[in-house]
C-alpha cells in the first residue's frame, strides 16, 4: 500500500525546472521530508510507486533515491515489505555503517562545530522570518522542560539538542536545514554531558530563552545579538583525550 505521502503531484510543473529530472524529484521528496509532515521510518512507497507518481523513468527514480540516500534523508530497503523510507537517523546510520563513531577525533568535532556555528545565524534568521505560533509554542515548551531538568545534565542536553532541532524545523531553506541537522547529529554523538567540566544551567537557559524570544519577535538585530550571545557560550572538557584537545575551550550547543 502506498504511504499517505504519495499524493498526486503535477509532474509537468515539477520537471519544468532547470535541473536534471532526478534532482527535481529528489528536491520534491526532500521538501516533504524536511517540511515536518513525515517522521523517521515513514514509508514513501516502492521505487515503482515513485516512478508512477512523478511520471519518470526507472533510471530517474533510481538516481533520485541515490541522491537522497547520500544526503542521509532516506533508506531504500529491498525485499518483501521493502521500499523507500524516511531515514530513522540521518547521519547516525551512516556513522554506524562506516565505523566512524569509533574514530571521532578532535579535528572532526572541532571542524563540525565551526561549520555549525557558521550556519546557526542563517538558520535562526530564516526561522525568525518564517516563524508560526505553533513553532514558538513548541520552542517554549522545550525551554520549560530544560528548566525542569537543569539538575540532570544528560536530560538537559538532550532537550538542548531538541530545541535546536526544533528551531531548524522552522527554517524553510531545505539544503540549509538538512546540512545543519546533519551537523547536530555529529555533534550530539561526539559530546556527552559527562565530558563537561563546566556547566551553568541557569545562565544557559537564560541564553536560550532570549534566543527563542528573539526568534518569536521576528528577523532583526535582536536575533543577531541573541545568536552571538549563544555562540559565545564556552565549555571545557573533562577528559583531555576526549572530543577536544587539552585546554581547548569548545563552543557547546
Amino acid at each position: 500500500m502506498i504511504s499517505r505521502v504519495s499524493m498526486a503531484v503535477d509532474p509537468t510543473s515539477l520537471l519544468a525546472s532547470r535541473v536534471p529530472r532526478a534532482e527535481a524529484v529528489a528536491r520534491d521528496l526532500e521538501a516533504q521530508i524536511l517540511g515536518g509532515g513525515l517522521s523517521p521510518g515513514d514509508r514513501l512507497g516502492t521505487k515503482d510507486d515513485l516512478r508512477q507518481r512523478f511520471g519518470v523513468a526507472v533510471a530517474t527514480v533510481n538516481e533520485a533515491v541515490r541522491l537522497l540516500e547520500m544526503r542521509g534523508l532516506i533508506e531504500a530497503r529491498p525485499g518483501p515489505g521493502g521500499g523507500v523510507f524516511v531515514a530513522n537517523s540521518s547521519v547516525r546510520v551512516a556513522l554506524k555503517r562506516s565505523g566512524l563513531q569509533a574514530t571521532w577525533g578532535a579535528a572532526r568535532f572541532a571542524d563540525c562545530m565551526a561549520v555549525r556555528n557558521g550556519l546557526e545565524p542563517l538558520v535562526c534568521r530564516d526561522a525568525a522570518a518564517n516563524r508560526t505560533p505553533e513553532d514558538i509554542a513548541a520552542l517554549r515548551e522545550i525551554l520549560a522542560a530544560m528548566e525542569r531538568h537543569a539538575g540532570d545534565a544528560a536530560a538537559y542536553f538532550e532537550l538542548n539538542w531538541a530545541l535546536h532541532r526544533r528551531i531548524a524545523r522552522g527554517c524553510r531553506n531545505a539544503p540549509l536545514h538538512s546540512i545543519y541537522l546533519t551537523l547536530l547529529d555529529f555533534l550530539e554523538d561526539g559530546l556527552h554531558p559527562d565530558d563537561l567540566r563546566e556547566f551553568d544551567p541557569e545562565a544557559d537557559v537564560a541564553i536560550h530563552r532570549e534566543l527563542v524570544d528573539a526568534i518569536a519577535e521576528g528577523p532583526g538585530p535582536r536575533v543577531d545579538a541573541a545568536v552571538d550571545r549563544h555562540l559565545a557560550i564556552r565549555i571545557a572538557l573533562r577528559n583531555p583525550h576526549s572530543r577536544s584537545r587539552p585546554g581547548v575551550r569548545t563552543s557547546r550547543s
